[in-house]
């Protein structure tokens, strides 16, 4: 009797595993520079971050139909576009790479022309 029960409690503490987590939706290397989304995760997230003529702000939107919806907001000395972008969730991190010194140009892993442009507008009259 007593090994049925051992035997028991090991098979349902077995069971419990949970699953391993894919890790954060959206984390950021100050050393590099460069925020990375993780397709993976269906989680809504926001961040912004400033670089010395402007700031990135990324938005997920969780999954939709095999994809992460996520919009990219790039701003330059108060001028911003907003864009809508898709990337499959079993593709790679996504990668934004701030820029430096005095460029104006964030380096992503994704095509902009691939996203849809939703607005534009200014910091200062909107």
């Amino acid at each position: 009797m007593k090994r049925r029960i051992i035997l028991l409690l090991l098979l349902l503490a077995g069971c419990s595993r949970s699953t391993p987590s894919p890790g954060p939706a959206i984390s950021f290397d100050e050393a590099s520079g460069v925020i990375t989304i993780n397709p993976a995760v269906d989680a809504k997230r926001k961040i912004s971050y400033g670089f010395p003529l402007g700031s990135v702000t990324v938005e997920t939107l969780g999954h939709k139909e095999g994809e992460l919806l996520f919009e990219y907001t790039h701003e330059v000395e108060g001028g911003y576009t907003v864009y809508l972008c898709r990337v499959p969730v079993t593709d790679q991190p996504v990668t934004i790479e701030l820029p430096k010194g005095g460029d104006t140009e964030p380096k992503t892993s994704f095509d902009l022309e691939d996203c849809k442009f939703v607005r534009e507008g200014s910091v200062f009259f909107d």
